[in-house]
Order: C-alpha cells, then structure tokens, then sequence
C-alpha cells in the first residue's frame, strides 16, 4: 500500500506540483459521504467493530500453524503424564481466547458434546462477524467512486455557475476532477486492498481455530498425542505439511527438546515455525 502511493505521489512530484491535489472540500465530500452511508447501512458499532478486527488481524498476521502444532503437542503431552490440572496456570497465559477458553471447559470438566457444540457456537460467531468486517470495507469501497461523481458534479455546478469568473472556473473544475481522484484512490488503493486483505487473514484465522478444537476434542478423548497430531496437521497446506514431517524425519521429538519448548512457549506464539525451530537449534 505505502509503495503504490510512493508510486503515485511520484507520478504527480514529477509532473507537477503536490499542493494543486490537496482539496479540503473534496476529502470531505468522498470521507464524510462514504462513512455517513456505511453507518446508515451498518451500526456504528458494526463499523467501529470492522476496523478494530482489521488491525487486531494485522497485528497477529504471522499465523503458522506449525508452531501452534508444536505448542499443543507440548501440552498433550503434559497432560497425558500429569493431569489437565498439570496445565492450569500455563492456560492463563495463552493469548488466543478461544483456546483458553476451549481449556477452561475443559478444566471445568465440560462434557465432550457440550464442549464440541460451544466450540462449533464460537466459531460460527467468529465466522460471522468476521464477514460483516469484510462486508463493511468492500461497501465502503463501492461508496467511494460514487461520491466521487458527486463531488465532480458539484464541481461542475459551480464551474457552469461562475462560467464568467476565470478564479471561480478553476475551484470549480479543481473540486470535479479532484473528488473523482481521491474516490477511485480511497476505492482501490485503501478499502478495496484491505478488505480483501482482512478476508484473507480471518480465513487464517479460523482455519488455526478450527484445528485447536480438533485438538481439545482429541485432549478430551485422551487420544495419543501423535493422533491428535496427525489430526492438525490436516489443516496445514501441503508444502507446510512436507516440510514439517520432513523435519522429524530427522530430528525426533525427545523430551529434552520438550523441556526446552515448555520453558519458552510464551514466546512462541504467534511466531514463525522456522524461528521456533532455529532458536531450539541454538538451545
């Protein structure tokens, strides 16, 4: 994003002057305008709630679902030896609050249908308000090259009104063309690119929920944990899957590389399977 408006503001340094495309009244018409139709169709709440899902996804836009893999095997483990009681603690710091919650219940000692159908609850309410997200920031795309033609005939207006006025003639074609300008950028170089981008990362997003219910279920069933494995990396494209058994093809699963992963699993989430994998190396 920053490089296509590097690119376009270069564009316009280079054959002219900056300050002739700054127009007050031409942001104003195509921002006010957009934002005031969103919130007739959408709650303001809805609108806010789209925004902050937007840079809460950008934030924890790093999602490899190896080291999640990694992670949880580490606590099936734990919990094959010594109890789900031997995770209480470590269960408060686990930031994904599906997760937590999906061991709460199941410390609480939850029953596996119940469990299974609040898990299924939750992720069709995630599912969903991440489609409205979605749905906002492409509306607010549709919005924005159609204030931008009012803004044009606006100018027009005041153009063919002070026809004889050269000063007047000028603000008034600057505001037509100008608006029609900062709708098709706000369209296709703001809104438009970020919704496609929240659509692609709350895909993610579910996906690495999707397999931490498998992987509770199969913590409840008391399934060994090189099943539940098998299970999660279902949910891993296949280059990441191959690299993945690739390396323990190698490199076996021992309990000092645990102990290791244990002590600095805090750290980990939300990280790069590679980083996880090289800082291991280095102990």
């Amino acid at each position: 994003m920053i490089a296509a408006f590097l690119l376009v503001l270069s564009a316009i340094v280079f054959q002219g002057d900056l300050g002739l495309f700054i127009s007050v009244s031409s942001f104003l018409i195509v921002i006010g305008g957009v934002l005031s139709v969103t919130v007739v169709n959408y709650s303001l709440g809805e609108l806010k709630n789209a925004w902050v899902s937007l840079f809460e996804n950008l934030k924890n836009s790093e999602i490899d679902l190896r080291t999640d893999i990694e992670l949880m095997n580490m606590f099936a483990r734990k919990v094959r030896r010594e109890g789900m009681l031997a995770v209480e603690e470590d269960i408060q710091n686990i930031e994904d609050s599906f997760l937590r919650n999906g061991f709460m219940f199941v410390l609480d000692g939850m029953q596996k249908d119940t469990l299974n159908s609040i898990l299924n609850d939750q992720l069709e309410n995630t599912e969903r308000t991440m489609e409205k997200s979605v749905r906002i920031l492409a509306s607010m795309a549709d919005y924005s090259p159609a204030f931008g033609m009012i803004g044009t005939v606006i100018g027009l207006i005041l153009m063919l009104q002070n026809i004889q006025d050269p000063e007047s003639l000028g603000i008034g074609l600057a505001i037509a063309l100008l608006t029609t300008l900062y709708g098709t950028i706000f369209a296709n170089m703001i809104f438009l690119p970020l919704s496609g981008k929240l659509d692609n990362l709350s895909e993610k997003h579910i996906t690495k929920r999707q397999m931490y219910k498998a992987a509770i279920i199969s913590i409840v069933d008391e399934e060994n944990p090189r099943i539940m494995e098998n299970k999660m990396l279902n949910f891993l494209p296949p280059s990441e899957r191959a690299e993945y058994m690739a390396y323990f093809d190698k490199n076996s699963f021992d309990k000092n590389r645990e102990e290791k992963i244990y002590e600095k699993w805090k750290n980990y989430q939300n990280k790069s399977w590679q980083n996880l994998v090289a800082d291991l190396a280095t102990g």
